[in-house]
């Protein structure tokens, strides 16, 4: 296993040849890719310093190549995963902004306010997109952007997103033909783009009709299956040092509810279960699937229970991936079921699960 003192930065630092610190951080990312899934939250530390040092000694190619390989890894060290999304050279940030999963939305609303379109672009080909970062990728984004978000199935489309798409698909084929895939598009906007659109979008549309490609279909298919999926979900974050990381900070004595609070609005999701899983008595295995499950009930009355705030629970309403399997209206939903839910009940119910779980 690597250790910084392995690496010696004097005798880095006074190399003129780049030649050693490329071979090197070519090295430890390749070592660390292979590795992660064993890694202590110790060690993982060690690459993430190691790393975000070398980051600022080696060339653009060096770069690129340690962001290929650790922008796929759940347990990817997070502040060289986060230098290399804010990278102003688009191959590096590229792929970590496309596909690791360790970006919060707020790293990505950080990225997509301040850099230029092949950064949005990267970022629109994301799996799951929130309805904020969609909105601000589509609001300074080029065609291309738009039309690419037009067309990922996994990006939340709101009102002033769905709008500006809307008003480009009017004119342009791919977007209004994307469109027309896309299992959320209204049937309204269907019917305004064959009504009002340029008449080249009214043929494609109308050619396309019910005919739409099976390729298309499928994809459409595949990515509502995994949407749907609650063991796709938690498999995307790292839940085992987000735990060491607790316990090593003190466990129930640090773990309150503005600790959650915290962490929720941070949309630190793997955070957010490991403090849940202490207050509410639980083990992390169980938190992990009351905060993924679409059926929110046994969060609600757990919260209810606890006394949580009702601030609070809407900021756990809208975090890690209920920011993107629950629509408005059941957020709404279980916000009400929350305020007309009688604590002393919700905490017998409570009481009742536990017991069954002991039983078993």
């Amino acid at each position: 296993m690597i250790d910084t003192n392995l690496v010696d930065f004097r005798s880095l630092d006074l190399d003129t040849s780049s030649t050693r610190r490329n071979e090197l951080m070519r090295g430890v990312a390749s070592l660390f890719a292979f590795a992660s899934e064993r890694c202590t939250l110790e060690q993982i530390e060690i690459y993430d310093d190691v790393m975000s040092r070398l980051a600022e000694m080696v060339e653009r190619e060096a770069l690129a190549f340690a962001a290929e390989k650790i922008a796929p890894l759940r347990r990817a060290p997070q502040n060289v995963i986060r230098r290399l999304a804010a990278d102003e050279d688009a191959t590096v940030a590229g792929p970590v902004l496309e596909k690791s999963p360790v970006l919060s939305e707020r790293d990505l609303l950080d990225v997509a306010g301040n850099r230029g379109n092949e950064h949005l672009l990267a970022i629109a080909r994301r799996f799951h997109l929130s309805e904020a970062v969609t909105e601000t990728v589509v609001s300074r984004g080029d065609p291309s952007v738009k039309r690419t978000v037009a067309s990922n199935h996994g990006a939340i489309l709101g009102e002033r997103a769905l709008a500006e798409i809307v008003h480009q698909a009017m004119t342009d084929v791919e977007t209004a033909k994307a469109l027309g895939t896309r299992p959320d598009t209204p049937d309204g906007v269907i019917e305004a783009l064959t009504e009002k659109a340029a008449e080249e979008v009214r043929r494609a549309l109308h050619s396309a009709g019910k005919d739409r490609p099976i390729a298309d279909l499928q994809e459409a298919a595949r990515r509502a299956a995994e949407r749907m999926s609650n063991t796709y979900w938690l498999g995307l974050y790292d839940f085992e040092s987000a735990w060491e990381k607790l316990l090593n900070q003190g466990g129930r004595r640090v773990a309150s509810e503005p600790l959650l609070f915290q962490y929720a609005a941070e949309d630190r999701f793997a955070d957010v279960v490991s403090v849940f899983a202490i207050l509410a008595d639980l083990s992390l295995e169980e938190a992990k699937h009351w905060l993924v499950r679409t059926d929110v009930e046994p969060f609600v009355t757990s919260a209810r229970a606890q006394g949580f705030k009702m601030t609070t629970v809407q900021m756990l309403l809208k975090s890690g991936p209920w920011k993107h399997r629950l629509t408005p209206v059941q957020r709404r939903d279980a916000l009400n079921a929350f305020v007309e839910m009688d604590p002393r009940q919700a905490r017998q119910r409570l009481q009742a699960w536990r017991e069954t779980r002991m039983a078993i």
